[in-house]
Formats: structure tokens, sequence, C-alpha cells
């Protein structure tokens, strides 16, 4: 896809800026604009609902959708993870009645990554990130499939564009996936998850915490002292170069874990290699 003559959105440097080793964490999930947009050979193009629907097989046929709950809503993981040759079709849509919360977890590079979880009556607006058999599979590697992260198939998810009908089965039709955290959601009191504040959510029932309340509270958790900015810093790069202490903390984490028994999602089996590098 060439669209050389097609002004990028408004703000395309900043969404697409490079991100220190530190920022990762501390910055995650990143900004993400609102709307439809393109992710395209290293440009941010719009993506409008006039659009889909004049060539909407051409732009998301043969891809598969891919809700997006945390750093994939961002042009700048995308393009991390895809590379500047990608082209990477986004809508926007809207998750009912689930939050996306801080998980039991640690990343890779060290941010307290997020995950879907059940609450009754309230909604977030995300986006869909329209993938190619290729870049899912990549995908799959980056979000440790089968270890960090399980792929489900999502219930409760309202696409945003609204085509007329001869076009709308383009988003209507097939399903949506996305991926859910197999160490369950980080327990932030009187067993409750706490909510992204980088995310808004209409009708919110758990508190929220930031990036950084919520790795301050992780380390609390563990016995960490983590709050200056250095002893935060040091934290950070201890976690992004040894997988070994992730991992212990990823142990630890498994006390303070919350599980829904019935999530509206169904795990779907993915095997695959290359994922210890993201794990």
């Amino acid at each position: 896809m060439q669209n050389t003559d097609v002004l990028e959105i408004d703000g395309a440097a900043d969404y697409l800026a490079p991100i220190s080793e530190l920022d990762r964490a501390r910055k995650y999930p990143y900004h993400a604009p609102q709307g439809g947009f393109i992710l395209n050979a290293g440009r941010l193009l719009p993506l409008t609902e006039g659009d889909l629907a004049a060539s909407a097989s051409a732009i998301l046929g043969g891809r598969v959708a891919v809700l997006s709950v945390g750093s994939n809503r961002a042009p700048v993981q995308l393009l991390r993870k895809f590379g500047t040759a990608a082209t990477v079709p986004v809508t926007p849509a809207r998750l009912h009645d689930c939050d996306i919360v801080h998980a039991a977890l640690i990343g890779y590079y060290a941010a307290v990554p997020c995950t879907a979880f059940p609450s009754v009556g309230t909604v977030v607006d995300l986006n869909v990130a329209w993938l190619d058999p290729e870049q899912l599979v990549q995908m799959h590697r980056t979000e440790g499939i089968g270890v960090a992260y399980n792929f489900v198939e999502m219930d409760n998810v309202e696409h945003l564009f609204t085509l007329s009908a001869a076009f709308s089965g383009a988003l209507s039709d097939g399903p949506v996936f996305g991926y859910a955290a197999r160490a369950g959601v980080l327990d932030c009191g009187n067993g409750q998850p706490a909510g992204l504040a980088a995310i808004p959510a209409q009708g919110r029932k758990f508190k929220t915490l930031s990036q950084d309340a919520a790795a301050t509270y992780l380390c609390q958790l563990v016995g960490i002292d983590a709050t200056t900015p250095n002893s935060m810093a040091d934290f950070i790069c201890e976690m992004q170069a040894d997988k070994a202490a992730r991992d212990r903390i990823i142990d630890l984490l498994r006390a303070h874990a919350l599980f829904d028994v019935a999530p509206p999602w169904r795990v779907v089996p993915v095997n695959i290699d290359g994922i210890d590098k993201y794990i």
C-alpha cells in the first residue's frame, strides 16, 4: 500500500518518536490516536469510514482482527514490533463489560503490563489492529504466547466504524481476538485490581494507578525498595537485563494475583517458537 500523497495524521511524529529503554517501562502503554489509522512504511496515515466503504476488502482482506488493550494500541509499539516496511490498518473499537487493569506480571522491558478483566457496565475505547499472517505470528512472539499471555477469542467488542450494509461485513462478520495475561491481574487492595490511569473507561468500578504507581506498588509487594527515581531506574534496568530476576518477581507475584472464573473470552491454542527474548 502506497499513500505518498496522503497527509499524515496530526501528531504523527510524536506518536512514532523513539522511546528510550527506560521510558519503555515508565511510559507504558504509550500514546495512541483516536479513530482509525494505518501504519504504512513508517508513516502514520488516517483511515476513515469512507476509505473502508470504498475498499474494505483491499485494506482488511486476509487479516485477523486483534483487540489492542495496552501498548499495542500505540503506533510506536506497532512500529517496533513490525518494522518500517509494515502496513497495519487499525480501527477504533469499544470493549464492553471489561476494564483494562494491571496484570500480576512484569514484562521483559520492565513495565507492569495490562490485560482485560471483567467489570459489568464498564466500557473502554480501544482499537483493533488488523494483522496479516506473518504479523500475527510476530505478535504472538512479542506477547510471550503460552507463557505470559494466552491468545483468546473475545466477546463484547463493538466496532466503532458504522459502514453501509454493503461493507459492514468487513468489520462485523469475523471474530475479534486478543491476549489475556496467564498470570492473572494484580490485587491492588481489597481483592480488586486497578485500572490503568492512562486508559480512560466509562463506568469504571476500580481505582486507577499510573505506571509509576503500579511499579512502586509491585516493588513493595515483593520487598524491593524503589521509592526514589534512582532506585526505580535501577530496578527497571535490572529487570530488563536479567530474565532470572524477572522470573523471581513473577513467582512472588503469584501470591497477589486475582483471576475471574468466567471471563468473556475463550482461549485459542497457539504453539510457536521464538518467544524466548519476549518473556
